[in-house]
């Protein structure tokens, strides 16, 4: 893909207090705020409601390092924002693709994570509130400014008061409650 005729657009990391999540920051817009402007379903996958290993394991994952990754997620699949209650990726998590070069990072193709590019079932043309027409379609970083956000990401997430233990069972309720809220819904 070429994409020397795209401007690079700036990245930053920045705390959420509202959401208690590291937001990254495009071109001065918060990811969560492109692309759920109503709150109505996601967070940053940064967010404190995780535990601070699948924080850690999502940073890996933006910094091209694929280790205990979800097998339902293709090769360069990188989500950039995760279901509210649990970050599981059956709730809906929202993807890009993710190329990587020497001096620039592309995110491209905002879709719904896990699915497969394959399926002709759903050929329906999305609405103008969905997530994956709201995240442009292609986004150019710098390199060195990208990294530097993570790094910050990182910052962030070793501050003190971030969940090391596993969800306590209240948590595993909502997780369930919102699994099959979307279900009921349809």
């Amino acid at each position: 893909m070429n994409t020397r005729r795209i401007p690079t657009a700036s990245i930053a990391a920045r705390w959420n207090p509202s959401d208690q999540a590291v937001d990254l920051v495009i071109d001065g817009r918060a990811v969560i705020d492109i692309v759920d402007p109503q709150k109505q379903w996601g967070v940053s996958p940064f967010a404190r409601r995780f535990v601070h290993s699948s924080a850690r394991g999502w940073l890996a994952e933006y910094r091209g390092v694929c280790g205990d990754r979800d097998e339902r997620l293709l090769e360069g699949e990188l989500e950039i924002a995760v279901c509210r209650a649990c970050g599981d990726l059956d709730c809906g998590n929202l993807a890009v693709y993710v190329d990587r070069d020497a001096d620039t990072v592309v995110w491209r193709q905002p879709h719904w994570a896990g699915d497969d590019e394959d399926d002709d079932e759903d050929d329906e043309e999305p609405e103008s509130n969905d997530p994956t027409v709201l995240m442009p379609q292609v986004v150019v970083f710098d390199r060195a400014e990208y990294e530097a956000a993570l790094a910050d990401v990182e910052r962030f997430i070793n501050r003190p008061g971030w969940r090391r233990e596993i969800p306590e069972a209240a948590s595993w309720l909502d997780r369930l409650r919102n699994r099959f809220t979307s279900v009921w819904e349809k």
